[in-house]
């Protein structure tokens, strides 16, 4: 493996075939997003159907990430499409999805927003900005500070705002359904503002991993609890960098991969990474350099979004991502990170044994760490600890293998079930032998939970001389 960081993909028109598909994933594409906010059940069933052929097609695990939309407010319509507000104008905010004018917006759940005078009222993903003047009885008179063109059913945001709606809506449940029909292997969930909206996600995923995406200054607040109650957080910072200001955006990102590292969750980096690729076959310099800084702060995949699924230039898109993040990979700054001591406090066997392994694999200079798991758990608390040696999982089970694409350094690899841990030994070996990653002599450790063919916690680290089995070069066990 060349890269550690992961790349997540957005599907859509510009990738609508299997072919297509698996261009992505030969340049790649290591998760595949459904965006729930766009398309239908029908249309993101045919990408499920292709990501799985193209995945068995290259014998490469791909994971599909379900994102839903959440409980989005948006602006109501307007003749021709769009309105001007111009500065210092005054305009009236109405509760609905009824059509508007420049003298009065409606906007949907307005009622279910505190808004008080001195509020501020942002739309247009951030470029239209009101400021509250009056507000009683659902009537909010604001003032223009920054104008421009609001077109039909832009995006409307509350800054600080602590909005009463339900987190996952009637449409949310239904594609929830549908996901766990087709099967994903995990859930994103939008605008989460506390672990109780985690939990209620959580309720309908039916195991399923959720990514909580911080996406507003309430979730951001609490960013500790939610954390605390998900497999993942996701720095979203299309969202986020409407609610906070955008020279705050780059400290917020820092600490929401920090917190999510610190306690062994997955951590995404999304949104305009590479968005002039979307119309052009290189990134700009800005970009290369936000994306190599997401990578040194440590973050466990990047995403694409429009470039991918509406861009001209998909493919390139996908290997420019992967370029970007292997340069970065080479600087001295990659690694672990000062936070991340002792991770997993209810697991401290696991996280002793993870440490412990890759300690081993840093100060020995060992060819590979190996990890043999049924849950995923072992290689997800190895790869938090940052080991220099690629690891590779290996899982009989077939959803953990696809899972395990998301983990940073991680390779997945499947194996069947054996009666030893001997056994799974000899098994490893042999196959890291044929796929030319290790030599006889080569150093590697190994991690496992004992007996084997269960959940069991990590408890088994093994130094290993490849050959001392097979070919009877004598180990240093």
């Amino acid at each position: 493996m060349s890269r550690k960081t992961k790349i997540i993909a957005t599907l859509g028109p510009a990738v609508a075939s299997l072919d297509a598909i698996s261009d992505l994933i030969e340049a790649g594409m290591n998760v595949a997003r459904l965006n729930f906010s766009h398309g239908t059940h029908e249309s993101h069933e045919q990408f499920h159907t292709w990501v799985r052929q193209a995945s068995e097609r290259l014998d490469t695990p791909v994971a599909i990430l379900q994102d839903i939309q959440g409980p989005r407010i948006r602006v109501g319509s307007f003749p021709g499409g769009s309105i001007m507000l111009e500065e210092g104008a005054e305009v009236v905010l109405v509760p609905g999805v009824g059509e508007g004018s420049s003298k009065e917006i409606h906007v949907e759940n307005l009622e279910a927003a505190a808004i008080t005078e001195g509020s501020t009222v942002v739309m247009s993903d951030g470029f239209i900005v009101v400021k509250v003047i009056f507000s009683d009885s659902g009537i909010v008179r604001c003032r223009v500070e920054e104008g421009g063109v609001l077109r039909d059913h832009k995006g409307v945001a509350f800054p600080g705002v602590r909005i009463d709606v339900p987190i996952v809506t009637e449409k949310d449940k239904a594609d929830l359904e549908f996901g766990r029909e087709l099967g994903m292997e995990y859930v994103a969930a939008s605008f989460v503002n506390s672990a109780a909206n985690v939990r209620q996600v959580k309720r309908l995923t039916d195991g399923v991993p959720v990514i909580s995406k911080i996406e507003s200054i309430v979730g951001y607040g609490n960013l500790g609890e939610i954390v605390e109650e998900s497999a993942g957080v996701m720095v979203a910072r299309g969202d986020l960098g409407v609610e906070l200001s955008f020279e705050s955006v780059p400290r917020a990102q820092k600490q929401i991969i920090s917190a999510g590292n610190s306690k062994a969750r997955l951590t995404i980096t999304a949104t305009e990474m590479l968005e002039s690729m979307t119309a052009s076959p290189r990134p700009t310099r800005a970009e290369v350099t936000d994306v190599s800084s997401a990578v040194l702060d440590g973050t466990d995949a990047v995403m694409l979004s429009a470039e991918t699924a509406v861009g001209r230039f998909p493919v390139r898109t996908v290997v420019a991502m992967s370029r970007i993040c292997a340069e970065a990979e080479a600087s001295p700054r990659y690694g672990r990170g000062h936070e991340v001591t002792f991770l997993e406090s209810s697991a401290r066997f696991a996280s002793a044994t993870a440490q412990a392994c890759v300690d081993a694999a840093d100060n020995l200079d060992l060819a590979a760490v190996v990890a043999f798991t049924e849950s995923g758990s072992t290689p997800r608390l190895i790869s938090k600890y940052r080991p220099n040696a690629n690891i590779y999982a290996y899982t009989p089970v077939e959803e953990t293998y696809r899972r395990m694409a998301l983990y940073s350094g991680v390779t997945p690899l499947r194996f069947t079930r054996v009666e030893s841990t001997d056994q799974m030994i000899t098994y490893a070996e042999q196959n890291l032998l044929e796929n030319g990653i290790v030599r006889p002599g080569d150093s590697v450790v190994m991690a496992a939970g004992i007996p084997p063919n269960r959940a069991a916690a990590t408890n088994l680290m093994k130094l290993h001389l490849v050959g001392s089995q097979t070919t009877g070069i004598p180990s240093s066990d």
